[in-house]
């Protein structure tokens, strides 16, 4: 018991003391990046690279629909080919309206049975 009392006073001595000297080493870590993130030179390159995205976000989409567009020819030509039809794009068929005489339920499942009252 006497040595578990022990590393624990250890743990929380040492907790303070290094809390103490972590946080002024934190806010010597902190006034460095800072200092860095302000210089000139790292400034220059951050607007450039700011520039250079801005300019090529505008061909972002023009390229996406060009890609699109080949995807379509690529798969109506496949599908041409297995299929032998001028019509690649298969549209699917309606299903059937259920009519009152139906005897099943939209669910799919036979109606309950109802007595008369």
């Amino acid at each position: 018991m006497r040595g578990k009392l022990l590393f624990v006073t250890g743990g929380l001595v040492g907790y303070v003391l290094g809390a103490r000297a972590g946080r002024k080493r934190y806010d010597q870590i902190v006034a460095a990046a800072q200092n860095l993130w302000s210089a000139p030179p790292v400034q220059r390159r951050v607007n450039e690279a700011r520039d250079f995205a801005l300019e090529r976000v505008g061909d972002v989409p023009s390229a996406l629909l060009e890609g699109g567009r080949k995807l379509v020819a690529t798969v109506q030509e496949r599908a041409t080919r297995t299929t032998g039809e001028t019509d690649a794009v298969p549209t699917p068929a309606r299903a059937a309206e259920p009519t009152e005489s139906s005897s099943v339920t939209p669910s799919g499942a036979a109606p309950a049975a109802t007595e008369p009252k």
